[in-house]
């Protein structure tokens, strides 16, 4: 019996957004940077090597609902909670100091890697427990099973601490900082994105 082959077809779609500072350290203006933002990947598996237009067109749908809904939480982050996305770098471009805004970006990203670690552990550890019990493959042992789930969760504790210590060397280098500005994003630029109904 052949074996059926999948194909997996993609579509990404991205933006940048204007954006410039004043520097906290040495106060000169960033001058014009841009933020870029992508969507979440778009999916489609077929058994077919190429898709048909109406397929198509729902997949670049996808991925374009995708970016808006990306660039709507950017925005609403940043206009209601002072929250600036990390694709909003702040690094001076003069003296290459960061920025006291940067901070909550990373802030909000502290727990993402960790969880998603986490969660593809127990999948691991499930699949695993479920293969010991239902197949007989020699070399896989209960501690081995647990072994995964355990991995998993010592990962997810290293990177956390790994994201909590950026923070906190973050939070040192930009107290010193004089002042505390916030960066100005031109969101008009995007406006047809943040005005898509999803």
């Amino acid at each position: 019996m052949p074996t059926r082959v999948y194909y997996k077809h993609t579509r990404v779609k991205d933006t940048n957004v204007p954006y410039h500072f004043q520097c906290e350290n040495c106060m000169k203006n960033s001058g014009d940077l841009q933020a870029h933002i992508i969507g979440s990947e778009a999916v489609y598996n077929s058994n077919f090597k190429t898709i048909n237009d109406d397929r198509a067109n729902k997949l670049e749908k996808e991925a374009y609902e995708n970016l808006a809904k990306k660039v709507k939480e950017a925005y609403k982050d940043a206009t209601e909670k002072e929250i600036y996305s990390t694709e909003f770098k702040d690094e001076c471009p003069h003296c290459h100091k960061p920025q006291s805004w940067g901070v909550s970006g990373l802030k909000k990203k502290r727990f993402d890697t960790p969880i998603v670690i986490f969660i593809l552990g127990i999948i691991f550890f499930f699949i695993a427990l479920i293969a010991y019990y239902f197949t007989d493959i020699e070399y896989l042992t209960l501690p081995i099973v647990f072994g995964i789930l355990g991995v998993a969760a010592v990962c997810s504790i290293i990177v956390f601490i790994w994201n909590t210590l950026k923070i906190k060397k973050k939070i040192k280098e930009t107290s010193a900082n004089g002042t505390q500005n916030t960066p100005v994003i031109d969101w008009n630029t995007v406006q047809e994105l943040l005005s898509e109904k999803n």
